[in-house]
């Protein structure tokens, strides 16, 4: 990424845009205009058109498929009958059948990879509950979300011990959906969502670098996941030229969430992981603080702050638990990258 598109979505943040081409910044085909963002955080889910589109690619890319291939083709058009139950006013049927929907990409991605696609789901929600608490700027209801997400990981982690991995993973597939769904639905969304899009792209990009510089040799596993954190982002730039703004920020947040399972090479985090993630956040840190000088912008000052307490709060997490900390520390420094020109090193050794 170039310094100039850097310091452009770094703009916007201040200045806002204008919604692309007078396009519905919610992007295409949604449904759930009509729920509050205080409505029932499934059935906004089962209203998001979009949120149906990002699993669909989420999951053929994790299962090396065309997004057209069969099961997504039958799954986009589950989603639509759920939809339309819903909009009917039919709300307990609208939530059954979009369970069906999850529960059949779920089962073909089992019959596909086996359990460790599950595993990665549960991985990511697990990497997600970890560092709600400092997510205040991303999520709209965080207590509630918290709540919510704490619960549907409980209810996998039972579905996954009486032997049901593929109900365990439905549940995961919803809390990833319920977490792109209150992005989209907070403040900082409603006052601009290009703004807010821009910076998801910026995110997104800059942990995909990062996680190149710090997989010299990747194995097999790590290329694939950086292929699919690649695909997710060019989708997301794509949505974000066709002004779907909605979809943007969760391909976007999809393709930083796999950077990091690149980095971790799809295993829980040892140690050594935790350390070596608590040097780079550190390490950027002081970069960013080089690279916007001492007279930075409002919004400089705010991101490089935050990156701070993002450290910080890594830090304190990995001296109990080593790998609660991670996904606070990875979101610290790809914060820091968003500051940093890109011709400036971030080698950690």
């Amino acid at each position: 990424m170039t310094k100039r598109l850097r310091m452009l979505m770094l703009a916007a943040l201040v200045t806002g845009g204008a919604v692309a081409c007078d396009d519905s910044p919610t992007g295409p085909g949604d449904t759930s205009g009509d729920l509050s963002v205080n409505a029932d955080m499934e059935l906004q889910v089962v209203g998001d058109a979009d949120l149906a589109e990002v699993v669909i690619d989420d999951i053929s890319l994790s299962m090396e498929m065309s997004a057209d291939a069969p099961p997504f083709g039958q799954g986009r058009e589950c989603f639509r009958e759920a939809r339309q139950l819903l909009r009917n006013g039919d709300e307990d049927a609208a939530r059954t059948q979009a369970r069906e929907c999850r529960m059949l990409l779920v089962r073909a991605l089992f019959e596909r990879h086996g359990e460790s696609a599950i595993d990665e789901l549960f991985g990511r929600v697990e990497s997600l509950v970890e560092r709600i608490g400092e997510a205040s700027d991303e999520f709209a209801r965080l207590s509630d979300l918290e709540a919510k997400l704490q619960g549907l990981l409980g209810e996998a982690y039972a579905f996954r011990d009486g032997g049901n991995l593929v109900g365990a993973g439905e549940r995961l597939v919803l809390a990833l959906q319920i977490a792109d769904r209150m992005r989209h639905r907070h403040r900082d969304f409603d006052f601009d969502p290009e703004a807010v899009a821009r910076f998801a792209i910026a995110r997104g990009g800059e942990a995909i670098q990062l996680a190149g510089e710090l997989i010299p040799d990747p194995t097999l596993q790590q290329e694939i996941l950086l292929f699919r954190a690649g695909e997710l982002q060019h989708r997301a730039m794509f949505s974000f030229e066709h002004g779907w703004f909605r979809r943007t920020v969760a391909q976007a947040h999809r393709a930083e969430e796999l950077a990091l399972f690149a980095v971790l090479n799809g295993e829980r985090p040892t140690v050594e992981d935790a350390q070596r993630l608590l040097s780079l956040a550190e390490n950027m840190i002081v970069i960013a603080e080089e690279a916007i000088g001492e007279n930075p912008s409002e919004v400089q000052q705010r991101l490089l702050n935050h990156a701070i307490r993002l450290k910080e709060r890594g830090a304190e997490a990995i001296n109990t638990w080593h790998w609660r900390g991670v996904g606070l520390l990875w979101r610290s420094a790809v914060t820091s990258a968003v500051l940093i020109p890109n011709e400036t090193p971030t080698d950690t050794a």
